[in-house]
């Protein structure tokens, strides 16, 4: 379906999104009689840069009320979004609890989407916007835990997320002067049914029992997490140090994609 409305967006001549007359056209602005719409659009995500990840879009205009859009997200060894939050619900839990405040991750997003203004023209007003999205992510937490010796153990775990989904967004865009502009992705949602995550941890210390480790294993396995299964392996060196757990998590992936305001600049 996107791949169907991109082709029958492209034009063979570029014409104005206010005027018919068309006077000049290149690759970079439309020029008419009365008007000159540029037609390419930077813009950084405001909003999430106080979740500390940096959104930047780029956005070509390809027709009289369609573009195409694609931005790239990075956010380096944050901490869990809504850590106080997730502090609230798990925080009597102590062993959730040191997971939560240990957990820093990288995540990588990469989102193309193609553009439909339903004003006069593009790249003004409000707009739909089916996306595609692929998102690439490290974490790293320690996972504490007790067995019959009565210690407590520590795992650190390192873990790796793939997933690619598609979704719906709504917005609108709005522009003023010359080069600047907002973009306001008001509200969206996208779906996919293929995440895979893929953990590993080490506990140096080891010396678990048989009965520890079927445990431990259960005890991952019990996490319930709506909508995902988890399939955990508990193995141990035979010298009885390290112990290693090895643990997937597949399931659905799905949220939502808005209140997020970009400034633009257009040339």
């Amino acid at each position: 379906m996107l791949l169907l409305l991109l082709v029958a967006s492209f034009q063979a001549n570029s014409q104005n999104p206010t005027d018919s007359t068309k006077v000049t056209t290149d690759s970079t602005k439309i020029t008419t009689e009365s008007t000159e719409v540029t037609k390419n659009l930077v813009k950084l995500n405001l909003s999430s840069l106080f979740l500390g990840n940096y959104v930047v879009q780029y956005e070509r205009v390809i027709g009289k009320k369609s573009s195409l859009a694609f931005a790239l997200g990075y956010a380096p060894n944050a901490e869990l979004p809504f850590k106080e939050t997730l502090m609230d619900k798990f925080g009597d839990n102590e062993t959730a609890k040191k997971a939560i405040e240990s957990t820093v991750y990288t995540r990588w997003t990469y989102t193309l989407e193609y553009r439909y203004y339903l004003g006069k023209a593009a790249p003004k007003g409000l707009y739909l916007a089916p996306f595609i999205r692929s998102m690439n992510m490290d974490l790293q937490q320690d996972y504490p835990f007790v067995p019959s010796d009565g210690k407590q153990h520590v795992a650190t775990v390192s873990s790796k997320f793939n997933a690619f989904g598609g979704g719906l967004m709504l917005g609108g865009q709005w522009l003023f002067k010359k080069h600047l502009g907002i973009d306001f992705w008001i509200i969206g949602a996208y779906y996919g049914s293929n995440l895979d995550a893929k953990f590993h941890g080490t506990d140096p210390v080891g010396g678990l029992s048989p009965q520890d480790m079927i445990n431990l294993e259960k005890s991952i396995e019990g996490v319930d997490i709506p909508g995902y299964t988890i399939d955990a392996t508990v193995t141990q060196h035979p010298s009885g140090k390290p112990t290693t757990v090895d643990a997937t998590l597949t399931g659905n992936w799905y949220g939502f994609r808005g209140a997020g305001v970009c400034l633009v600049y257009r040339f």
